[in-house]
């Protein structure tokens, strides 16, 4: 029984030690976010998950979360008037086309860059986006860099 207790008191020290990303670190914050949604996704379910993050209140500064489902067609943005885009509307200011570039994640994810408006600066700006496929649907989110 000793043994346990001291085992058990290790592993909570440990997993106390795990750092968490600030925003000081965009690259962890924005995987953090999506990881924090897929598993809010599997906590409460699909259609509480769409209800959350389709919320204004869920911008966090230049960070929010949006979701895809299985065809590229958003279901949850913060940003309303995106919800129901498809693949083939997701042309950036240079005229990137980025569509098929986010429903080519996997489930061990990926980055993709393209321009984007900011909702912290009210600017269009360079947004990096970490999106991951889960369940059939797309989990992403973002930061912004300016125009590099």
């Amino acid at each position: 029984m000793k043994r346990y207790c001291l085992l058990l008191a290790f592993a909570f020290v440990i997993t106390a030690c795990v750092a968490i990303p600030t925003k000081n670190q965009p690259e962890a914050y924005t995987q953090s976010a999506v990881r924090d949604a897929i598993r809010r996704y599997e906590r409460d379910g699909k259609d509480a998950v769409l209800a959350y993050y389709s919320h204004p209140q869920r911008f966090d500064g230049q960070w929010y979360v949006f979701i895809l489902d299985s065809e590229g067609y958003t279901i949850a943005s913060p940003y309303n008037f995106t919800i129901g885009f498809g693949p083939s509307d997701r042309y950036d200011a240079t005229g990137y086309y980025y569509g098929d570039d986010l429903v080519s994640a996997t489930e061990e994810g990926k980055w993709i860059s393209y321009v984007f408006f900011n909702p912290e600066t009210d600017k269009e700006e360079r947004k990096h986006t970490w999106i991951v496929r889960h369940d059939g649907l797309y989990f992403g989110s973002g930061f912004y860099r300016g125009q590099e």
